[in-house]
């Protein structure tokens, strides 16, 4: 009885151990593993790195975590966190072959080939049969154009049967180099014989055939790709490309056509075939797809965004404010990512149409849904910015980069707040501490040479524009502010080369005849500058904003002030809120002598912008005109406070001086 009793206690003893070794360290870390690679295979690649990471919080030396992570962030696109993921596992693992395999690939891609040889190597040692290490040693071979000994170590693969895709890729590319089409083909039609279903060499071999003008059988080929992959609709629309580049117009169409047919709710798909059109500058019938696509996806937020995209992307903003608002009816609660990309959108829109209450009405009901998003709270800084509200700025443009230190543009206006908020120490120290993390950032360096230009060391920002233009010549902004930076040290010659430059270039764009009627505006010649700014109108006469500095030239000018008011008039019709147009507009009734009426456009421009030393100017004159000195000394006061040069800065302080 007593050693019945002892062996159940016993048996009890036991069954506990098991229960608590069950929920032990070791079972933990099995258990998070596990339950990421079921996640990673299912493509939930976020959650999947979590587990790993759970992992390895209860085991640091856990190298096949390292390795899954390595996988997940490959399969996202992080190539820089693979490749430490794979390193720490291989550090752990040396035996793990394909964390060194995909190391070498990472190499490889780097044109690193030393280290990626040196990986294969690596392998090898481990496995002398290990195929994909021996296909990473002809890669290698291959990228250091060393054909002859590619040639032998891949024919010398084939010989030992192996029939990897990979294999007959690489052997065909080695033909290729050696303008050997003939062979390349032939081991291309082999490795489709040996791999019936191996898509990236059907799509060779239809390469290969497009180049050599068979376009039937390229076209056979992508529909067999089609075949294989009835998932993935870029065979389809390869094959719709090439039927178009023939001339197949109608059987690309119906190409397309079949493949939205095959999977209807699929946004992707309508989303696909619209930028196909689009592509082919064939708006109509982009814009014709998305519609369709409501019919099958009504609740569909991706399509009416792209649509909304189309019509902002071809001057229709009215119907893209339409859409949106449209998709605002799609879901009731506000708090859906849908509803909160639709109001960001339509704030953006107001926000570039100078309708600030529309703008910040749709950022403060996303805010109140979601107080941390990051496009929300971008777009509200720069309302503060616009509204002169440095410290509000400032605040916001925080809480941006906190939330996405990566968002460069967020670091900019960070700066660009704190300049406004008079704190330069913080600006420069905001610029420097992101361009310490991306050196190589246009858009930072840019920024970084107008702030250069604020602090009057206009040499080191000629030097960087210098260094971004030696980076890609065609950079046409940064080659306007190099011809900013010299019109403003008068070097008249230099700057009208920059602005040659430009309009040489491109000679399409307005902007080259803009900035050289600007520096014939500096150089006080008027009919040269007229002469400009009639090039860029008729370059492009539907741009409002080439139509208001027509009008504003003329206007200043006291010239055909008739047509000044007709073009004033058609670009405030497209920015009935931009203030340069209000401007523009008021100094035209100046000029005609209507000072009720410029008064009343000059003190509404002047509310969005209580800055602005030109709007300051304008509004002094009006006031000045109708005996109000006053009011007139306050806004000459306000002119000419910075040293900021405008046109009519010399005729305010003069009549300041006289009042």
């Amino acid at each position: 009885m007593k050693i019945r009793t002892w062996i159940n206690g016993a048996s009890m003893f036991c069954c506990a151990l098991l229960v608590f070794g069950c929920s032990g360290p070791e079972a933990k870390k099995m258990k998070f593993y596990t339950k990421g690679k079921e996640l990673y295979d299912k493509g939930d690649l976020v959650k999947a790195k979590l587990e790993f990471k759970n992992a390895l919080q209860i085991d640091p030396k856990y190298a096949d975590a390292y390795y899954m992570l390595g996988h997940a962030e490959l399969r996202g696109g992080n190539l820089k966190e693979a490749y430490g993921d794979f390193t720490k596992a291989v550090e752990l693992n040396p035996a793990l072959k394909d964390a060194q395999y995909q190391l070498g690939k990472i190499f490889l891609g780097a044109r690193m080939t030393d280290k990626a040889m040196e990986k294969a190597d690596a392998i090898l040692r481990i496995d002398p049969n290990y195929e994909d290490a021996l296909l990473l040693k002809g890669a290698t071979l291959l990228a250091e154009k060393k054909n002859p000994e590619a040639l032998a170590h891949l024919e010398g693969l084939l010989a030992k049967g192996c029939r990897k895709t990979d294999l007959y890729l690489l052997l065909a590319q080695l033909h290729f180099a050696r303008n050997d089409q003939r062979n390349a083909e032939a081991v291309l039609r082999k490795g489709i014989a040996d791999n019936p279903k191996a898509v990236p060499i059907v799509l060779a071999l239809a390469e290969l055939c497009a180049r050599t003008s068979r376009i039937v059988e390229a076209a056979g080929l992508l529909k067999q790709a089609g075949d294989l992959e009835p998932n993935n609709p870029a065979h389809r629309v390869n094959l719709a490309g090439l039927q178009w580049a023939a001339g197949k117009e109608k059987e690309a169409a119906e190409v397309l056509k079949g493949m939205i047919a095959a999977a209807p709710t699929d946004e992707e798909r309508w989303l696909t075939a619209s930028g196909f059109y689009l592509g082919k500058g064939r708006s109509d019938d982009g814009e014709r797809l998305l519609k369709e696509g409501f019919g099958k996806n009504p609740k569909s937020f991706r399509l009416r965004f792209a649509l909304s995209d189309l019509y902002l992307n071809t001057g229709k903003e009215d119907q893209a404010i339409a859409v949106l608002k449209e998709c605002l009816t799609l879901e009731g609660k506000q708090s859906n990512p849908g509803i909160i990309q639709t109001k960001n959108a339509l704030a953006r829109i107001f926000f570039a149409r100078n309708e600030n209450d529309k703008a910040a009405q749709y950022v403060d009901e996303v805010l109140k849904e979601s107080p941390k998003n990051v496009d929300a709270r971008f777009i509200k800084g720069n309302l503060h910015l616009r509204k002169g509200e440095g410290a509000k700025a400032v605040a916001e443009f925080r809480s941006v980069v906190s939330e996405n230190p990566q968002l460069i543009e967020g670091h900019i206006r960070l700066a660009e707040a704190h300049v406004m908020n008079k704190e330069l120490n913080l600006a420069e120290d905001t610029l420097k501490g992101a361009l310490k993390a991306e050196p190589k950032s246009r858009d930072l360096l840019l920024a970084m040479a107008r702030f250069d230009v604020l602090k009057k060391d206009a040499n080191g920002a000629e030097q960087t524009l210098q260094a971004i233009l030696k980076a890609n010549a065609n950079d046409i902004e940064a080659r306007a502010e190099l011809g900013n930076i010299l019109l403003a040290k008068k070097e008249y010659r230099k700057a009208e080369v920059e602005f040659s430059e430009i309009r040489r270039r491109v000679p399409a764009l307005p902007l080259g005849h803009v900035k050289m009627g600007e520096l014939y505006v500096a150089q006080h010649n008027s009919g040269k500058a007229l002469a400009e700014y009639e090039l860029a109108f008729k370059a492009n006469p539907d741009s409002w904003r080439v139509s208001n500095d027509l009008a504003f030239l003329l206007a200043d000018m006291g010239k055909d002030l008739d047509r000044a008011l007709s073009l004033a008039q058609k670009a405030q019709k497209e920015r009935p809120d931009d203030f340069l147009v209000g401007d523009t507009l008021g100094w035209v009734y100046y000029r005609k002598g209507d000072y009720a009426k410029a008064e009343e456009l000059l003190v509404k421009a002047l509310s969005k912008t209580p800055a602005a030393p030109v709007v300051n100017y304008h509004l002094g004159m009006v006031l000045y005109k109708v005996g109000k000195n006053d009011k007139a000394r306050e806004h000459f006061k306000k002119a000419l406070a910075g040293n900021s040069s405008f046109p009519g800065r010399d005729e305010a302080a003069r009549v300041l001086a006289k009042i």
